[in-house]
């Protein structure tokens, strides 16, 4: 099983990434973001290698089973990552995207199922919209409750009359504000269309999804992030009151994401 190989060998260059999170955290000041960031890089090419060997084995889009969707999430939080990083060079966005990467990655390595079945609901084309329509939402949300991690990180040091040195090391607030911003601005429309589409491919299906507790979350994230945005346009709302509801939006991604049962049950 080459693309088991290839994860593997990914989850080894994303512990690099990990290692940089944790010496960074320690050290308070920046430790082997160079290294680390070449090697989540390749890590990354590894991991797109390992889901294409997989689609190809199984001849769908591996997204089925726990193993391939939290890998796929790891892929696009790893892309989200990078996409930021080149618009905006904030290497301090790695000491909170890292440890997140591995975690996703680990747990895809701990859930591996040789098995190719696929279950008959899910054979859709669906597949190929809703689910990665949802995935890209996740990762532009994980990018956006990152800047609002590091907003508050900033905006405490700037208040306290010692700051230590890793404060210098982070963003401006007002930079932190327009990451998180512009990642919701992507991630809102993305998680829209995937809940449309969801509820499209439930129905053509005969599905009764009104009840599943996965679909009631995912109203519930979505009407958080609804939320955020009405009150950013009409009050003005910036700073730590957006920083706040993007953090709980995310915990309502990863409640979502991680929460099973009903239709959306893993293939396992």
């Amino acid at each position: 099983m080459l693309h088991v190989v290839l994860l593997r060998l990914a989850l080894g260059l994303y512990s690099v990434g990990l290692a940089h999170s944790v010496l960074t955290a320690l050290n308070r000041k920046q430790t082997l973001f160079r290294p680390a960031l070449y090697a989540v890089m390749g890590g990354f090419v590894l991991q797109v290698s390992a889901i294409v060997l997989r689609a190809a084995e199984v001849h769908y889009l591996p997204l089925t089973q726990r193993y391939e969707a939290f890998s796929f999430f790891g892929a696009l939080a790893t892309l989200g990552f990078l996409i930021a990083h080149l618009k905006y060079r904030i290497e301090p966005l790695s000491v909170f995207a890292f440890p997140l990467i591995f975690v996703m990655t680990f747990i895809a390595n701990l859930f591996y199922d040789p098995s190719s079945a696929i279950p008959q609901s899910l054979r859709s084309h669906w597949i190929y919209i809703h689910i990665p329509m949802v995935f890209l939402g996740y990762a532009a949300l994980f990018i956006a409750f990152t800047a609002a991690i590091m907003y508050l990180i900033q905006e405490r040091a700037l208040k306290s009359k010692h700051p230590v040195r890793f404060y210098n090391w982070l963003p401006s607030l007002d930079i932190c504000d327009d990451l998180a911003y512009r990642s919701l601005a992507i991630g809102f429309p993305l998680i829209t269309l995937g809940i449309i589409t969801g509820a499209l491919w439930a129905e053509g299906a005969g599905v009764v999804w009104e009840r599943d507790p996965k679909v009631l979350f995912s109203f519930l994230t979505w009407f958080v992030y609804l939320l955020l945005i009405f009150y950013r346009l009409i009050a003005g709302w910036r700073g730590r009151k957006a920083a706040y509801l993007y953090i709980v939006g995310f915990i309502g991604v990863l409640v979502t994401f991680l929460g099973v049962g009903g239709i959306h049950s893993f293939n396992q």
